[in-house]
């Protein structure tokens, strides 16, 4: 089946990690990319420009001998957060891989402690789908002393190279062959109290091995652990939203508790990718990639004509991965491995899917037509109609325009405005629009009375100015069903009501 599956949408770029407060975790490589260019990493990253400068016995380079065993041989790759190098062992002639940290991102006390926890918790998995530890090097607390991380060397390429170098979708049991290989290594995690949080195809390597792909999951920078070893405070802050936005939960974009489900739902988006070539909500800013993970309803996959169905039983689990509620998920790594085997056999899906035509006369298809009864003339169903509670708050010639209304008019959506939220309550009306403008506080204070007057009885649909993850994140924890940015087009407006009424049924 390889090759036949049609052009592929190539991804939209290499999303890197995205840290909205704070520093940012270092990124892994731990192979070259016969791809890439030399002394590239495939996973960039941004540098601080305000870091101090590094002396000259913090710096690596190819030559020089770690920790009195490790001898640089060739550089492998370079990004914004440090270097990665093939070594080999002085006394045992045995090759290892060597990642560093680039010195001026090392004095940064944060930083070194993101590494050694990510050294701390790989070196906790010993798993074929998990690159191995070998030795951790420096001291965490010596900001003159490098710092470095040694791992098995491995040939082979990211997920994401592989995905880029081809233009065809993957063949189906390619994809899942190789999905399964990461939820094994991420139930590995999971059983040793560890949670990724940044899963995503450049952090899964595809290996060769004894003479045998494999697929392992790397890069535990922004691993969350238990770790008796760190009595510092925690690497990410309660305001603090980090991981890449394509892959990131809704627990995870509101900076929540995160927990394996987290996990879970990046392994729905990569599976997505896996399907279709792209994550299932890409191309926007990272605001509004956040917000569409909170709120908005996974899309239909999308394969190229002629491309194999995919199994309906392996849609379940991708969507059943990707709910925006953790408890909807599916309860392990263990336990949706199962279910993908199950939805790669015929056997399974026979059981679990019987077929359902046993009445369905037999004959061509007008044959099996039902009558159309002569002189009736076929109607179109009427729009629901609905009236929908309005309250502004943006100030005149602001906020919603009057082409939006009109939209939402034309599609049975009626905007009823009221002038606060005791008005709204006496209304009856279930669901309303909040116009906030820029004045996302008094959004908040708005939707804390209706809170107040009508428990639950009330759904609204917040539309504002100069969203950021802070300002989204205080919307919906005053109890906003859903957030819309400026310019609010009425189809998406719409959208977003009738999921909202969906909800409250």
């Amino acid at each position: 089946m390889s090759g036949g599956d049609g052009a592929r949408r190539p991804p939209a770029g290499d999303p890197d990690r995205t840290v909205l407060k704070g520093a940012r975790a270092p990124g892994t490589q731990l192979a070259p990319d016969p791809r890439q260019p030399a002394g590239r990493m495939a996973d960039a990253e941004t540098l601080p420009s305000d870091v101090p400068e590094a002396g000259p016995s913090q710096r690596a380079g190819v030559g020089r001998v770690l920790g009195g065993k490790y001898n640089l041989v060739r550089l492998l790759g370079a990004g914004g957060m440090g270097e990665v190098y093939e070594a080999e062992h002085v006394l045992l002639g045995v090759p290892v891989a060597v990642k560093t940290m680039h010195p001026h991102i090392a004095l940064l006390p944060e930083s070194r402690r993101r590494f050694f926890r990510e050294a701390r918790a790989a070196s906790r998995l010993v798993h074929r789908n998990v690159v191995k530890v070998l030795d951790l090097g420096g001291d965490e607390d010596d900001e003159e002393e490098l710092v470095y991380l040694v791992m098995e060397l491995l040939k082979g390429q990211s997920l994401a190279a592989r995905l880029r170098a081809s233009r065809e979708l993957m063949d189906l049991a390619e994809a899942a062959a190789i999905f399964g290989d990461i939820l094994d290594g991420v139930g590995a995690a999971h059983a040793c109290g560890i949670v990724h949080r940044d899963l995503k195809p450049e952090n899964v390597l595809l290996a060769e091995q004894d003479g045998q792909r494999v697929a392992k999951v790397v890069d535990f920078g922004l691993a969350h652990l238990d770790d008796p070893l760190d009595a510092g405070p925690t690497l990410t802050s309660n305001d603090m939203v980090a991981g890449t936005p394509e892959y990131m939960s809704p627990e995870q974009c509101r900076s929540l508790a995160v927990g394996p489900s987290t996990d879970l739902y990046a392994c729905g988006c990569i599976l997505t990718v896996l399907l279709q070539g792209t994550p299932p909500f890409t191309g926007l800013p990272a605001i509004e990639l956040m917000a569409m993970h909170m709120f908005s309803i996974p899309p239909p996959l999308v394969r190229p004509p002629g491309a194999p169905p995919v199994p309906p039983l392996l849609e379940r689990l991708r969507l059943d991965l990707l709910a925006k509620l953790p408890e909807r998920r599916p309860e392990s790594a263990a336990a949706a491995r199962a279910r993908l085997d199950e939805a790669m056999s015929r056997e399974a899906e026979a059981r679990r899917l019987p077929e359902r035509k046993a009445d369905v006369p037999l004959g061509e298809r007008g044959e099996r037509a039902p009558p159309w009864p002569l002189g009736e003339t076929a109607r179109l169903a009427p729009v629901p109609e609905r009236a929908v509670g309005l309250i502004r708050l943006a100030p005149a010639g602001q906020g919603l325009s009057e082409a939006c209304e009109i939209g939402l008019d034309a599609q049975g959506i009626h905007l009823t405005e009221v002038a606060d939220a005791a008005a709204l309550v006496e209304s009856g009306l279930g669901v309303a629009v909040i116009d906030a403008g820029a004045d996302v506080g008094a959004a908040c204070a708005l939707l804390e009375a209706l809170g107040r007057a009508a428990p639950g009885g009330v759904r609204a649909v917040v539309c504002a100015a100069g969203l950021s993850s802070d300002r989204m994140n205080a919307l919906v924890a005053a109890g906003a069903a859903d957030v819309v940015r400026y310019p609010v087009a009425p189809d998406v407006l719409s959208r977003k009501i009738a999921r909202v009424v969906r909800r409250g049924r």
